[in-house]
């Protein structure tokens, strides 16, 4: 078991795994969803930042704010909880958890921070309870990504691992500053981003290698990037597949499968399912009426 699996168990100490195990697609986040039932847990210590979505029934939680003295929280199913590295404060449990969890390397952090060039926070806020639509989205997104292994590829795990520490780090962080306006990628730099995209689409790129193509970071390359066209590099790469797949299914007479395999996709039925939700119709049902 590695540092950042041990470190679920630290957190939700006494808690068990529920449902199919998650597919550890990050090298810099671990997922899974826990279950604990209403016990005790002293203080420790924890290496990596967390998220705790929290879901099934209101969660009742005294947690020690100064030794000998605890504060009850109760957590809203849909909520988030966040924690920065560091001491974790002793817990009763008073009713059972049902949670997604979801801990993160501070390393992976300052990452972000330094290819954003941004000083580090001064200080990382807990947060218990909170609502946060785009943390809770990006972290379901996450999820269902763990879900399939990773179906989806390479750079689609890294865009949202990258976008979920980013929002991890605006929530957390005690003063945020003001967004600094992002300019698009110049064009000579996103023309060759573009060539190799294009050259590589049925290959499963990576941020890494489309960012040191455009000579950026890959934080300020994937928000370039998206100042340019738009769209996320990963929704650029699908609807180019998606486009190859339209031609192929009026110009060729392959099975569904074979076009999915020609064109990167990881099966018909992935394939299937972005191309109605892009076109409104089922690929065989366009076939039929080109």
């Amino acid at each position: 078991m590695t540092a950042i699996d041990s470190a679920v168990d630290t957190l939700l100490r006494g808690s068990r795994s529920v449902g199919p195990p998650l597919a550890r697609i990050c090298s810099s986040v671990r997922i899974e969803r826990r279950v604990l039932d209403a016990i005790e847990r002293q203080e420790e210590h924890l290496d990596y930042h967390h998220i705790i979505h929290w879901a099934g029934e209101p969660t009742i939680v005294e947690r020690e704010y100064r030794i000998g003295r605890f504060q009850r929280v109760v957590k809203k199913p849909g909520s988030l909880s966040l924690g920065a590295a560091g001491r974790l404060p002793a817990v009763r449990a008073l009713t059972p958890y049902n949670v997604t969890v979801c801990v993160i390397d501070p390393a992976a952090v300052q990452m972000v921070l330094q290819e954003t060039r941004c000083s580090a926070p001064h200080r990382l806020h807990s947060h218990l309870g909170i609502c946060d639509r785009p943390l809770g989205y990006l972290l379901s997104l996450l999820t269902q990504e763990a879900q399939t292994g990773g179906a989806t590829g390479a750079l689609y795990c890294e865009s949202i691992e990258q976008a979920l520490i980013s929002r991890f780090l605006a929530v957390a962080t005690a003063e945020g500053g003001r967004a600094d306006t992002i300019s698009p990628l110049p064009p000579k730099a996103l023309q060759r981003v573009l060539d190799k995209i294009e050259s590589e689409k049925e290959s499963n790129l990576t941020l890494a290698e489309l960012a040191n193509e455009s000579g950026y970071s890959r934080a300020h390359f994937v928000k370039m990037f998206q100042a340019a066209l738009g769209k996320t590099p990963f929704e650029y790469l699908r609807d180019q597949r998606l486009e190859k797949a339209r031609r192929a299914l009026s110009e060729t007479r392959d099975d569904l499968a074979s076009i999915a395999s020609q064109v990167g996709f990881s099966s018909h039925s992935h394939m299937t399912r972005l191309f109605q939700r892009k076109y409104g119709i089922s690929p065989s049902r366009y076939r039929r009426s080109s």
